[in-house]
């Protein structure tokens, strides 16, 4: 924590030196001093968008692991349907997410749902990819254990291969924690008044580049703490290897 606020504080201090020193507009890039001011000043404002976009983002990553988890026990439990499946998964993550949101947001609207979608298909693909793949290392000494002591297929399953599992799909939550912003503010920036991408387009049309910024270390501090708190939880209720 110290070691983080410590390198901060360092870029903040050459930002600061950089914008005096070579005197650029501010419109360009603003000093670390006048976005601190602005955050000040629009606290309430931030704290409103702030609001709506983690709502976003909290309902996007339960939706995409609900979904990932669901893909995954299906696909892991036949091959065949694997070897169907995957490719079109694949193909899902190709087509880049600044294509597809234009047409969300004319299929579902400029409110909430939107963004959602847009946020489940970004962090969908990871929990699906990680959690599969940890169902389907599982070693096969702990199955033939399982079975030895007399456990069915379905006990096998349930007290062996998806707790041994579990670590993957944290892994894959971990990485959707920090990709479930991408999603949100995207759509935001593509349609929608309300959220920190919104305010951050609403600002760049007026050159208030302080509020930009702004509206970004909000974010930025937003995905650090969803990471770290995930990270913790996850760690203390699934502690094994």
């Amino acid at each position: 924590m110290l070691r983080g606020l410590i390198i901060a504080a360092t870029i903040f201090a050459i930002w600061e030196f950089s914008c005096v020193y070579f005197s650029l507009p501010p419109f360009m890039l603003p000093p670390p001093s006048k976005i601190f001011i602005s955050i000040y000043t629009n606290w309430d404002l931030l704290i409103k968008h702030a609001s709506y976009t983690l709502v976003e983002i909290l309902a996007s990553i339960f939706i995409g692991t609900i979904i990932g988890v669901v893909t995954a026990l299906t696909i892991s439990s036949s091959e065949r349907l694997k070897r169907w499946v995957m490719p079109i998964l694949l193909a899902s993550q190709s087509i880049p997410v600044f294509a597809l949101a234009p047409l969300l947001i004319l299929w579902l609207g400029y409110g909430m749902s939107s963004k959602i979608v847009i946020g489940v298909l970004i962090v969908f693909f990871p929990i699906t990819s990680n959690f599969t793949d940890a169902l389907n290392k599982v070693p096969q000494e702990l199955i033939d254990a399982g079975k030895t002591i007399g456990l069915s297929k379905t006990q096998v399953f349930w007290k062996i291969k998806i707790p041994s599992s579990l670590p993957g799909l944290c892994s894959g939550i971990r990485v959707a924690a920090c990709f479930a912003p991408i999603g949100a503010v995207v759509g935001e920036w593509i349609g929608g008044s309300t959220g920190l991408g919104s305010f951050m387009i609403y600002s760049n049309a007026r050159l208030q580049t302080d509020n930009m910024f702004a509206a970004l270390i909000i974010l930025i501090f937003i995905t650090i703490t969803l990471y770290k708190v995930t990270d913790m939880v996850l760690s203390k209720y699934v502690w094994w290897k």
